[in-house]
């Protein structure tokens, strides 16, 4: 393209020049002439307008269709996320990056990186429930568990785990009222000390001094208390998280919802029915239910065991929220 433009603005100079050397008129020998320093000038001017025209219509960086040309704005912005040594601002960072830059040829790098990440927390969270739900589990090795993993995995960054945190504190506090307290009371037993003995008689003197008192039989045996095995029961805990689809009229327009429902689960952690407990939203209301209720469907659990057998469980509860930008 810039050798056309360059051709249509030359031609016509060029064009003269072949006129003026093949002119018959102008074909005399004259004198040589001594050296001029205009012949030179005039190639240099002619060589800098072709070059400001090649580079007038140059196309500028070649990139790819649907991507952005990189900047040093976002390759700032790119190595500041990865210097980031906190696992949950990194992926915070590289989300957001991902979010101003949608088009960056970085996109599957970012993604790999976001799996890794997303994979290491997946890992913590599992272990997490597991400490929260073991029913042997001492009370403060909970809570240890559940403060370290959100000094790690801060659950007010991006994904985050906001509502799940607020279920494993309510199964903390469940366990904290149920533990009965430790009774303090003084065990009854009976005094080997007869009750015919005189006050004014000391115990163990010799039987001359103390009044002879027939032997109480020994008690009956004791039947010893069956003890029960106690049940190892772990519920269900999510495996494989899917999120809602946004309804894009409700996202066009900027509108919000709060779906809560209940699912049931099988012994393979398949989520089979759901069921709305509530919804909270201005309009849209069916197509937030339908999101919500796509996503439960594609959650995946590990399915709750007692004794280490996985069964079916009724009424998992789970939130959806859906913010506008």
């Amino acid at each position: 393209m810039a050798i056309s433009i360059a051709s249509e603005i030359f031609s016509p100079i060029i064009g003269v020049m072949y006129q003026v050397i093949d002119d018959p008129e102008e074909e005399t020998i004259e004198p040589r002439a001594g050296f001029s320093v205009f012949p030179i000038l005039i190639g240099a001017l002619l060589a800098g307008v072709v070059f400001f025209v090649v580079w007038l219509a140059s196309p500028g960086q070649p990139t790819t269709p649907g991507q952005t040309i990189d900047t040093p704005a976002s390759r700032a912005t790119y190595l500041t996320a990865l210097k980031d040594s906190r696992p949950a601002f990194r992926r915070a960072r590289l989300l957001d990056y991902q979010r101003a830059y949608p088009d960056t040829d970085r996109a599957n790098a970012i993604q790999d990186q976001l799996d890794v990440i997303n994979a290491s927390e997946q890992r913590d969270w599992d272990s997490l429930t597991r400490v929260i739900y073991d029913v042997r589990a001492k009370l403060d090795d909970k809570q240890t568990a559940l403060t370290s993993y959100e000094a790690k995995w801060d659950g007010s960054l991006m994904g985050g785990r906001g509502d799940e945190l607020n279920t494993l504190r309510a199964a903390i506090d469940e366990t904290i009222a149920s533990e009965p307290l430790p009774d303090r009371a003084l065990e009854v037993g009976k005094s080997p000390i007869s009750d015919s003995i005189d006050s004014d008689v000391l115990a163990g003197a010799r039987p001359k001094m103390a009044k002879l008192t027939p032997i109480a039989p020994p008690p009956p045996p004791v039947k010893p208390v069956e003890i029960k095995p106690v049940q190892v029961i772990v519920q269900p805990t999510i495996r494989r998280n899917a999120s809602p689809n946004y309804p894009r009229s409700a996202k066009r327009k900027k509108v919000g919802a709060i779906v809560t429902l209940t699912m049931d689960i099988d012994a393979k952690g398949r989520v089979q029915t759901t069921e709305i407990l509530a919804i909270s939203a201005e309009r849209y209301e069916k197509e937030f239910i339908k999101a919500a209720e796509r996503a439960a469907m594609r959650t995946r659990f590990n399915p709750k065991t007692i004794d280490g057998v996985a069964v079916p469980t009724v009424g998992v509860k789970k939130r959806y929220i859906f913010r506008p930008n």
